[in-house]
């Protein structure tokens, strides 16, 4: 592929409805309490009201708020219904910001050796998708993924949306249940490209992640190099 490619983006009143779960997620508003008017939010968030009200109603159907007539819409909870970006953990170091994405390279390949076994299949035909990813239009991380080319064996980078795991149910019919992330320090990949602030063999952190279907299927194995600079990986646990 000549040139990078931008990734499907959500629909927008999607795109709001993920970030203010993940603000929610992040502490931003807690449980119970009141949300800004959808006057103040869309000014906020530069949309109009109607989208605004689709993301609102979209998260109260999914139990994350609870809108009070006459009185407001008030944070019901975090956690539930599992959203698109529940399982991504980088933030901006001023917030959580929105993942997108842009495409730098899509290749059919050969399993290479320090990839698994992907796709519960002998097949060793797998896709390779190389990502530059941005948090709120900020490029944060370089991302190389890898799955199984068995169930789409053609595919152009066209195709490929914002979140991969979305792109997987809709494409594939392939649900991600868990993951295992592995975290340290690496150099950044040779491949590392502008407006990235990674250079390559620039010390970045480093996400090693394995992702599974609710089927215990090995689906997807990727590697983030993310700048510690802008971004920082987030965990959150609670009872």
């Amino acid at each position: 592929m000549s040139s990078p490619i931008a990734a499907k983006p959500l629909p927008v009143y999607l795109q709001v409805a993920e970030l203010l779960a993940r603000q929610i997620k992040a502490g931003y508003w807690h449980e119970g309490e009141r949300m800004p008017t959808e006057a103040e939010l869309s000014a906020t968030l530069n949309v109009a009201v109607g989208t605004l009200r689709k993301a609102l109603a979209l998260l109260a159907e999914q139990d994350v708020l609870e809108r009070v007539q006459g009185s407001g819409t008030y944070v019901k909870r975090a956690s539930g219904t599992q959203r698109i970006y529940e399982l991504f953990r980088l933030e901006l170091t001023t917030g959580p910001g929105l993942p997108t994405a842009t495409i730098l390279g899509l290749s059919s390949c050969t399993r290479p050796p320090h990839v698994p076994a992907l796709g519960g299949d002998a097949s060793d035909a797998l896709w390779r998708v190389r990502r530059l990813r941005y948090l709120s239009e900020v490029p944060v991380a370089l991302e190389e993924i890898w799955f199984s080319a068995a169930a789409c064996p053609e595919l152009q980078a066209q195709e490929l949306g914002d979140s991969m795991y979305l792109f997987y149910q809709q494409r594939l019919q392939v649900w991600i249940a868990r993951v295992e992330d592995r975290i340290a320090v690496a150099p950044a990949p040779a491949w590392a490209t502008s407006p990235c602030g990674l250079k390559a063999s620039d010390s970045a952190g480093f996400i090693e992640r394995l992702s599974w279907t609710a089927g215990n299927t090995l689906a997807e194995y990727s590697q983030t190099w993310f700048d510690p600079a802008v971004c920082r990986y987030t965990s959150r646990l609670s009872q």
